[in-house]
């Protein structure tokens, strides 16, 4: 058996924090996921773990490089053009230099060049919308199977369509009288309807989970494989996806290791993280020293409680998804300023899929007002950030400090919108 743990990044789209287990007063849910709860419960989970994009491929491309989207190079969709440049060292490069073979089963959506992200072993390719659970459940087995004997550690990232849209096109729903309804979304009939749908996809991925613990308890991989759960961003629903609001780029993230102490023992860790600290993360678990030249950091040492706090804030941006949107933003415990560059007529874009959807059509009639070129929440009096207060003079300097932090945060990373209109297609 290898000395160093297995690592198996399982990955969905659009989840944000709907979870059984990240039921909580702020974000209801009704949610049955015991396969995901277990995880949080015998494992470790975090609570407030932010992705850099709330879209699909600029998220995931911070997963593999810890640099942010206009770092790296990935500003938009894999499926409009972009690309993460190859001149990018990825995760599974990374490990690779600390002795992993590294292998991709199911969806990918950093490239249309998988070849280049590092991977020893890749699983067919096909078009995004086929790599669905179940399609995928024999193969995660297969692969487990077939290197329960490796001398080498390997690892894996796991990737399957649930939950993206069209929700009926992957599974069933639940029974609508028992969906709860975010508190950042009104109470409606045909919102309840699409929510019943998306719980449906959810309760697929739960039971896929359960499939891969059983079989990694039956190939004896279970007590050295460090398993992980994320998703790339926030919820396929206005004011969620494709927003710097918290549910637009709040993500869940359950961690599970039985050999170690650090993770397992159920413990729940509210600290600031972004999706840019895995890598750190798991570079130093394995033996390595992070590298000068990402942005994350690790949180291995929060683990080991020799710190209490990784980041003092995160930084979140958008570019492009359908169309061009360039905003950014910077979040700390208590507050958030977001920074729309372009003006819009409306309060925030909605994806074409979420615009054609149930809850869209709702919500694009109540939002149906300009933007400001700035927002301001507190987050602790008004945690669904309603109340815009860059224009409360009681909170001018908590305005002047975030926007001073910001504009460092945009220089020291060369972010090309200080430039002006960033070009398409990288």
């Amino acid at each position: 058996m290898p000395t160093k743990p297995n690592i198996i990044v399982f990955i969905t789209h659009d989840q944000g924090q709907f979870l059984g287990c990240y039921n909580t007063p702020l974000t209801p849910n009704s949610l049955k996921t015991p396969n995901l709860d277990k995880i949080a419960k015998e494992g470790i989970r975090f609570t407030n773990y932010f992705c850099t994009a709330p879209q699909c491929s600029p998220s995931r491309g911070s997963i593999q490089t810890s640099l942010y989207p206009h770092q790296n190079g990935l500003m938009g969709l894999t499926n409009k053009g972009w690309n993460l440049p190859a001149s990018n060292k990825t995760l599974p490069m990374y490990l690779k230099d600390k002795g992993y073979t590294t292998h991709l089963i199911g969806l990918q959506h950093e490239t249309n060049y998988p070849e280049t992200l590092g991977y020893d072993t890749m699983n067919e390719r096909v078009g995004y919308h086929k790599y669905t659970t179940k399609k995928l459940n024999n193969q995660f087995c297969e692969f487990l199977i077939s290197h329960k004997k490796d001398k080498k550690p390997f690892y894996a990232n796991f990737g399957v369509i649930e939950v993206h849209r069209p929700f009926s096109a992957f599974g069933d729903p639940v029974d609508v009288d028992k969906v709860i309804i975010p508190p950042f979304l009104p109470e409606n009939e045909k919102i309840r309807k699409d929510f019943a749908e998306f719980y449906g996809l959810i309760h697929t991925v739960d039971a896929t989970i359960g499939k891969i613990m059983d079989c990694l308890m039956d190939t004896k991989l279970y007590e050295n494989t460090l398993f992980i759960f994320t998703t790339d961003h926030g919820a396929p629903f206005p004011r969620a996806k494709c927003t710097l609001y918290d549910p637009g780029i709040k993500t869940v993230l359950l961690i599970q290791l039985p050999s170690s102490s650090n993770f397992s023992g159920g413990d729940i860790y509210e600290e600031l993280l972004s999706n840019i600290d895995l890598l750190p993360t798991l570079i130093e678990l394995t033996g390595g020293t992070v590298p000068k030249n990402v942005e994350g950091q690790s949180f291995l040492p929060l683990l080991k409680g020799e710190t209490d706090k990784i980041n003092n804030s995160i930084y979140t941006e958008k570019s492009y998804h359908d169309q061009y949107d360039p905003i950014r933003g910077i979040r700390t415990k208590n507050y958030k300023l977001i920074y729309n560059f372009e003006p819009l007529n409306t309060q925030y874009l909605m994806p074409v899929d979420i615009d054609r959807s149930y809850s869209g059509q709702i919500m694009k009639e109540l939002y149906n007002r300009p933007r400001e070129q700035f927002e301001l929440y507190d987050l602790q009096k008004d945690p669904h950030e309603t109340r815009n207060l860059i224009q409360n003079l009681e909170y001018q300097d908590i305005a002047i400090d975030l926007k001073k932090q910001l504009l460092t945060w945009l220089k020291s990373t060369n972010d090309p919108i200080l430039r002006g209109k960033i070009p398409p297609h990288g």
